[in-house]
C-alpha cells in the first residue's frame, strides 16, 4: 500500500480542511513528520487509520471523539484517504458520528456515521464499491489489504513507545503486549477453555458419585449388593400376594352381584304397592271428569254462535259513535263561522304592522354598520396595547442583554487572568527548572572529560606497558620508547565510562525538552499579557467592583421581566442585540400605524354609539319590535286562513255523519236477523241459556288439559302394574340382612389383600428404578472417565503443567519471538556496527516465574550474554526499533504475503547520538531503497537537516495547520 494523498476536514487539533499530497514527494520517499507536542503529529496517522478501518492507531479514541472543538458548528468532521494497492487507486471516506446543525429550523440533529469506498480507473472513471455503510467499508479494505485493523498497525504503524515497553519488559508482561501485537490470545482462549471444560467433566463425575450415593440411601440400603438381594426377596413376595388379591377380587365380585340383585327384587314388590294405592286415589276422580267432558262440549256448541253475537255487538257500538262525530261537527260549524267572521276584521290592520316592521329593518342595517366598526376598533385598541407592552419587554430584554454581553467580558477578563497567573508560575519553574538542569550538566559534562582523559590515559599506561626496546610502536611506529606512560591511579572501568555517558546524554535531552518547553511557554505568556491587557481597556474598570454592579443590575432586569408574558420574553431573549434592534424598530412603526387606524375608527363613529353596551342594547329593542311586528302579521294571516279551512271541514264532517249514520242503522238490523237464526238452529233455548254455555278460551284449555292428564296417567299406572305382576309372580322377598353381611365381609379381606400388595408393588418399583438409575450412572461415570482422559491431559499441556512448564500460547509467542529476533539482529548488528544481536533466553526460570520469553542481547565486544536492561538509552533504542522492524517484516510474512510499500515509526530518537542516529537513517534509508515509503515522527532538530521531505504540522490557539517542505 502506498498512500496518495489525505485529506482531513475537522479532524484532531486541524479546525480546517488540511490536505498532505504524498505523491509529491516521489516514490519511495523518506520524510519527517515534524512539529511541537500536542500539535497533531499522531493524528496523521491517526486519519490513516480511521479513514481504513474506523479506528484510530492507538485504539483509545472512538471516531465521535475526533471531531475538532475549534471549528465551526456547520464544518462536517470527515476523513478522505486516497492510496495506490497492487497497481489499483483507491478513495476512502469516512465520517464519524457527530451533532451538525440542521438544514431546516434550529437546533441540531444526529450525524450517523458513514463511508465511501470507490476505484479510481486509469481513464479516470469512478466505480463505486460501498455506498454508505461503515461495516461493509471495513470488510472491503480488509478483503483488499488482507489485514485487519489491528495487523495493520503492526506493520504500518510502530506506535510510540510500545515497542521499547516490549523490549524492556519481564517475560509475563512480554507475552501479554505480544499476545496483543500478534493476536494469539486465541491459544489463550484455548488453555482456558480446555482447562474449564476439564474442570467441568471433573465436577460432573464427583456430582454422579454424590447422587449414586443419594439413591442408595434413598432405598435405605448399604450397598448395590445388598439393593439386589433385596430385590430378589420382593419379587418372590410380591408373586404371593397378587394371588391373595386376585382370589379377593373374585369372591367380592360374587357377594356384591348377590347383593345388588336382592335390593332390584324388594324395590320392585315396593313399587308394586305404591302403583296400586295410586291407581284407587284416581278412581275416586272419574265422575268429576265426566263432568268436564260434558261442559266442554256445551262451551264448543256456543262457540259456533260467538260470531254472529260479536257482529251485532259492533254494530251497536258503531251507530254510538257515528251520532255523537255528527253532533261534534254540528257544533264545530257554528265555532268555525263565528272565528271566520272575527278574522276577517283583523285583516284590516296589516298595512300599519308591515311599515314599522320595514322601517325597523332599515334602522337595524345602519346599527349592524355601526357594531362592525366598534369591534375593528376594539381590535385596534388591543393591538395597540399588545404592541405597546412588547416594545416595553423588547427594551427592557435588550438592556439585560447589554448587560449580559458585558458580565461575558468581565468574567473571560477574570479567567484570563487567572490562566496569565498559572503561565507566569509555569514559565518561572520552567525557567528555575532550566538552570537547574544547565548546572547539573556542565557539572556531568566536567566530570565526564576528566573520567575520558583518564580512561585514555589508563589506555595509553596499558600499551606501555607492553612495550619493548627494539620493537615498533603500534601508534607511531617508533622502535625507541624515551618517554613511555604509566598509570599512576586505577585504570577507570569501560562500563562506568559507558554509564557516565548515558547521563550526561539523558540530561543533554532535559535541557533540550526544557528550553523548547521555556520558549513555548514564553510565547504564550506575551499572548496572554497582550490579551488581558486589551480586555482591561475595553472595560475601563477594576473587573471586580464592575461584576458586582452588572450581576445586581441584571437581577433588577430579570425581576421587572417576571411581571410581563414569559413566551414573549423567552422568544425576545432568543435574539442578539443587532436582530432584537430590527425587531424594536419594527414594533414602533407597527405601534404608530395602529394609534392612526384607531383615531380615524373613532371620528367615524356617533358619539353615542361608542360603547358596545349601547349599541347592543339599542339593536336588541329593534329585533324585538320587528319580530313581534312580523309576528303578528303573520298571526293575523294564519288565522284567517285556519277559520275559513275549519268552516270547510265542518261542513264536510256534517255531511260524511249523516251517511254513516245511515249505514250503521243498516247493517244493525242484518246482524239482530243473524243471531235470532243461529240460536234457533242451536239446542239453547233462548241468548241467556247460550251466555251461560261461553266460556273463557284459557279456561276450556285447562279442562282439556286435566282431562287428558288424568287419562295418561291411568293408563301408565295399568300397564306398569301389569308388568310387575307378572314379574314377581313366583318370586318371594329376600333375606337382605344375610346378602349384605356377606358382602361386607369380602369387601374388607378385598381392601387388606389391596393394602398388602399396593405396599409390595411400591416397594418393588421403587428398587427396580433405582437398579436402572445406578446402570444409567455407571455408563455415564465410564464415560466421563475416558473423557477426562484425553481433556483433562490436553488442558495440563496447553496451560504448561508438564515438562518444561511452557503454555501453549508462550510456546506459540516463542516460536513467532524467534523469527521476529532473527530480523530484528540483522537490523541491530547493523545500527551497532556488528556488536550486538538479540536472542530469547531459553532457560528456565527459578521458582514460578513466568519464563521462555526473556530477552538477551550479545555483545561482540565482550563476548558476554547480558540482559536487555543493561543497553544504554541510545542502544536500547536501537534495539527496540530493530525489534519493530522485524516484527512487521515477520507479520506481513505471516498475512499471506501481502505487501504494504509503507511504514511510519512514531518512536523519539533523541536518545541518540549523533553517530548512532546516522546509523539508524541508513537503517531506514535502506528500507526505502527497498520500495518502501517511511515516515517518521519526530521533533529531534537533527533530523530537519538529514531528511529534506518534510511535513511540518504547525501549532496556534486557533488550531493546527499543515505545511510541506522539499517536495517536488
Amino acid at each position: 500500500m502506498r498512500p496518495v494523498t489525505l485529506s482531513m476536514t475537522a479532524f484532531g487539533p486541524f479546525p480546517g480542511c488540511e490536505v498532505i499530497e504524498f505523491d509529491k514527494f516521489g516514490d519511495s520517499p523518506l520524510f519527517l513528520i515534524n512539529g511541537p507536542t500536542g500539535a497533531g503529529k499522531t493524528t496523521i496517522l491517526d486519519a490513516i487509520s480511521y479513514a481504513l478501518y474506523g479506528k484510530t492507531t492507538g485504539d483509545e479514541r472512538e471516531g465521535g471523539q475526533m471531531r475538532c472543538d475549534l471549528s465551526a458548528v456547520e464544518t462536517l468532521c470527515e476523513v478522505v484517504f486516497d492510496f495506490i494497492l497492487n497497481d489499483r487507486q483507491f478513495s476512502i471516506r469516512r465520517v464519524p458520528e457527530q451533532q451538525r446543525p440542521k438544514t431546516r429550523g434550529e437546533g441540531v440533529t444526529e450525524q450517523k456515521p458513514e463511508a465511501q469506498l470507490v476505484e479510481l480507473l486509469p481513464d479516470g472513471a469512478k466505480k463505486l464499491l460501498v455506498a454508505s455503510k461503515v461495516s461493509d467499508a471495513t470488510k472491503m479494505i480488509e478483503e483488499l489489504t488482507g489485514l485487519s485493523a489491528d495487523q495493520f498497525r503492526q506493520v504500518m504503524v510502530l506506535p510510540q513507545g510500545k515497542f521499547r515497553q516490549l523490549l524492556l519488559a519481564e517475560s509475563a508482561q512480554r507475552e501479554k503486549i505480544f499476545s496483543q501485537l500478534f493476536q494469539t490470545s486465541i491459544y489463550k482462549k484455548l488453555e482456558e477453555r480446555l482447562k474449564e471444560k476439564s474442570a467441568t467433566i471433573r465436577r460432573e463425575r464427583e456430582a454422579f458419585l454424590h447422587q449414586q450415593q443419594g439413591i442408595l440411601e434413598a432405598v435405605d440400603c448399604a450397598g448395590i449388593e445388598e439393593l439386589k438381594t433385596e430385590w430378589a426377596k420382593i419379587a418372590e413376595e410380591h408373586e404371593e400376594v397378587r394371588k391373595t388379591k386376585e382370589a379377593a377380587e373374585t369372591i367380592f365380585l360374587q357377594a356384591h352381584q348377590d347383593l345388588t340383585s336382592g335390593q332390584g327384587i324388594v324395590r320392585d314388590f315396593i313399587l308394586q304397592a305404591e302403583i296400586q294405592t295410586k291407581l284407587s286415589a284416581l278412581d275416586t276422580q272419574q265422575q268429576s271428569i265426566d263432568q268436564l267432558e260434558q261442559r266442554l262440549l256445551s262451551a264448543q256448541q256456543a262457540a259456533k254462535l260467538l260470531p254472529l253475537f260479536e257482529q251485532r255487538e259492533r254494530c251497536q257500538k258503531r251507530i254510538a259513535e257515528t251520532q255523537k262525530k255528527l253532533d261534534s261537527a254540528r257544533v264545530a260549524k257554528t265555532n268555525a263561522e263565528t272565528q271566520l267572521k272575527a278574522a276577517e276584521n283583523e285583516q284590516d290592520r296589516l298595512v300599519s304592522l308591515q311599515k314599522e316592521r320595514d322601517d325597523g329593518k332599515l334602522e337595524l342595517q345602519q346599527l349592524e354598520q355601526h357594531r362592525q366598526q366598534l369591534e375593528q376598533l376594539a381590535t385596534i385598541r388591543c393591538q395597540t396595547s399588545d404592541l405597546q407592552r412588547e416594545l416595553a419587554i423588547g427594551k427592557v430584554v435588550r438592556e439585560l442583554l447589554e448587560q449580559g454581553d458585558k458580565l461575558a467580558q468581565i468574567e473571560h477578563l477574570i479567567k484570563q487572568t487567572k490562566v496569565l497567573k498559572k503561565l507566569g508560575d509555569r514559565f518561572n519553574n520552567a525557567e528555575s527548572s532550566g538552570r537547574k538542569i544547565a548546572d547539573s550538566l556542565s557539572a556531568k559534562r566536567e566530570a565526564l572529560k576528566r573520567l575520558e582523559l583518564a580512561w585514555h590515559h589508563g589506555q595509553a599506561a596499558l600499551l606501555a606497558a607492553e612495550l619493548k626496546s627494539g620493537q615498533a610502536c603500534p601508534v607511531c611506529g617508533s622502535c625507541d620508547h624515551p618517554q613511555p606512560a604509566y598509570r599512576a591511579e586505577d585504570l577507570p572501568d569501560f562500563q562506568k565510562l559507558e554509564a557516565s555517558r548515558a547521563e550526561y546524554s539523558a540530561l543533554d535531552d532535559q535541557l533540550k525538552v526544557a528550553r523548547e518547553s521555556y520558549v513555548e511557554l514564553r510565547a504564550e505568556l506575551k499572548k496572554q499579557t497582550d490579551l488581558v491587557n486589551e480586555l482591561s481597556l475595553q472595560l475601563k474598570g477594576r473587573p471586580e467592583d464592575l461584576l458586582s454592579s452588572v450581576k445586581e443590575s441584571m437581577r433588577g432586569l430579570e425581576q421587572h421581566l417576571r411581571e410581563y408574558d414569559q413566551k414573549t420574553v423567552t422568544q425576545l431573549k432568543q435574539l442578539d442585540i443587532a436582530a432584537l434592534d430590527n425587531q424594536l424598530r419594527l414594533l414602533s412603526d407597527r405601534y404608530a400605524g395602529a394609534e392612526r387606524e384607531q383615531s380615524l375608527l373613532e371620528k367615524g363613529l356617533p358619539q353615542d354609539l361608542q360603547k358596545v353596551e349601547t349599541l347592543d342594547f339599542k339593536k336588541s329593542e329593534l329585533v324585538k319590535m320587528i319580530r313581534s311586528r312580523q309576528d303578528l302579521m303573520e298571526q293575523i294571516r294564519h288565522n284567517h286562513q285556519r277559520a275559513y279551512a275549519g268552516l270547510e271541514a265542518a261542513n264536510a264532517a256534517e255531511q260524511d255523519g249523516n251517511q254513516n249514520l245511515q249505514q250503521a242503522q243498516s247493517e244493525e238490523l242484518q246482524a239482530l236477523e243473524a243471531c235470532q237464526q243461529g240460536l234457533n238452529m242451536s239446542p239453547f233455548s233462548d241468548e241467556s241459556m247460550y251466555l251461560k254455555a261461553l266460556i273463557a278460551d284459557g279456561e276450556g284449555a285447562a279442562i282439556q288439559i286435566k282431562i287428558n292428564v288424568f287419562k295418561e296417567e291411568r293408563q301408565q299406572l295399568v300397564g306398569a302394574k301389569r308388568e310387575l305382576d307378572n314379574k314377581l309372580a313366583a318370586l318371594q322377598p329376600p333375606d337382605m340382612e344375610r346378602l349384605q353381611g356377606v358382602f361386607n365381609e369380602a369387601q374388607e379381606r378385598k381392601q387388606e389383600a389391596e393394602q398388602a400388595w399396593q405396599r409390595s408393588d411400591n416397594r418393588l418399583t421403587q428398587l427396580q428404578a433405582t437398579l436402572q438409575k445406578l446402570d444409567t450412572n455407571k455408563t455415564r461415570l465410564a464415560r466421563l472417565d475416558a473423557d477426562y482422559a484425553v481433556i483433562g491431559t490436553l488442558s495440563d499441556v496447553a496451560a504448561g503443567q508438564t515438562g518444561q512448564k511452557v503454555s501453549l500460547q508462550r510456546f506459540v509467542l516463542s516460536v513467532l519471538l524467534d523469527d521476529v529476533l532473527i530480523e530484528a539482529s540483522n537490523r541491530l548488528s547493523a545500527m551497532s556496527k556488528g556488536r550486538y544481536r538479540l536472542f530469547r533466553k531459553e532457560d528456565r526460570s527459578k521458582g514460578n516465574k513466568a519464563s521462555g520469553l526473556e530477552l538477551i542481547v550479545d555483545d561482540a565486544y565482550t563476548g558476554k550474554v547480558r540482559p536487555v536492561a543493561t543497553l544504554s538509552g541510545g542502544e536500547s533504542f536501537m534495539a527496540a526499533l530493530s525489534l519493530a522492524l522485524g516484527l512487521s517484516e515477520v507479520v506481513q510474512a505471516y498475512s499471506g504475503g501481502v505487501r504494504l510499500d509503507t511504514l511510519f515509526i512514531d518512536e523519539g530518537f533523541g536518545s541518540l547520538d549523533s553517530e548512532s542516529l546516522d546509523l539508524a537513517i541508513n537503517t531506514l534509508i535502506d528500507l526505502q531503497s527497498a520500495g518502501r515509503t517511511v515516515g517518521l515522527i519526530s521533533h529531534v532538530g537533527e533530523l530537519k537537516e538529514q531528511i529534506p521531505l518534510r511535513i511540518d504540522v504547525q501549532q496556534s490557539r486557533n488550531g493546527s495547520r499543515i505545511a510541506l517542505f522539499g517536495h517536488c
